[in-house]
């Protein structure tokens, strides 16, 4: 069975409906997947619809940008049923504070040089979605910027990093988003820890309450393999749940839908609570 359990699409910063996205996903192979947006699962009933159509399981999820000791970590909630309105509430807060934050980070851009505008990035994104990292990326590709992949990378890093010089961003305490998720009945689990790039961090981060990691994970670099086999070791040794996606975000990427293989047999014991 192929699985991808971390895909964007317009309902934040990717750039393909979510009804689009399952038949892709169809194209692909894939049989199982989850739209992670970040701080929304608006996504999921028309990509629950195009499922049934398509054939694939789609599996509600959110992506939230939390802090932990002054770093930016990403955690991923899966669950059964998204309409809890708790979480509801606390997402739509999350996603006004994350879109002024890009704004400031449109402003700072425009400081350094970079000739676009808050209603260039404004436009790129759905009424009522967290504008982010993504959007402006995006912006920044429509105004020419870049030319190809290296250009995204050197961007993302000199401008739009932890330590870039027009990064702006607000401090949701890790913990938090734990805890946010696990009340509503989902199941909170540590995004992409290779990004992290300290593993006593990660350590910490998994004693804090999640319930599963991010082993199999496309953009881990050319440690990807020793990466994967690192993670897959933590989560047997802490008893969490493992599991795996892409991270896509659309056609502004370079990962395509398929290309980041998960193993069933390895997030088995992920996928049988979402039977």
């Amino acid at each position: 069975m192929a699985i991808d359990l971390h895909i964007h699409t317009t309902a934040s910063d990717g750039d393909i409906e979510p009804a689009t996205i399952v038949k892709m996903a169809t194209a692909a192979g894939l049989e199982t997947i989850a739209l992670a947006d970040h701080e929304t699962t608006s996504g999921f009933e028309p990509a629950c619809q195009a499922g049934f159509l398509y054939g694939v399981k789609v599996i509600p999820a959110v992506e939230i940008l939390t802090y932990y000791k002054d770093l930016e970590i990403h955690i991923l909630g899966y669950f059964n049923d998204p309409n809890n309105k708790s979480l509801q509430k606390e997402l739509a807060g999350l996603r006004s504070r994350r879109t002024a934050c890009t704004k400031a980070t449109v402003k700072k851009l425009r400081e350094f040089g970079f000739d676009i505008s808050w209603p260039d990035v404004r436009r790129l994104a759905q009424k009522d979605c967290c504008i982010s990292k993504g959007h402006i990326i995006q912006a920044i590709n429509n105004a020419g910027y870049i030319r190809n992949r290296s250009d995204a990378i050197e961007i993302l890093k000199r401008y739009l990093n932890r330590e870039g010089l027009a990064y702006t961003c607000h401090t949701y305490p890790f913990q938090h988003a734990v805890d946010l998720i696990k009340t509503a009945g989902g199941i909170p689990v540590l995004a992409h820890p290779g990004l992290v790039r300290d593993d006593d961090i990660v350590e910490d981060l998994c004693s804090m309450g999640v319930e599963g990691i991010e082993v199999y994970y496309h953009y881990f670099g050319p440690q990807k393999e020793e990466r994967i086999a690192r993670y897959n070791k933590l989560a047997e040794e802490k008893s969490l749940l493992k599991t795996g996606g892409s991270d896509y975000h659309g056609t502004y990427t370079p990962v395509r839908l398929g290309d980041n293989h998960v193993p069933f047999e390895e997030v088995i014991e992920f996928l049988k609570l979402f039977e």
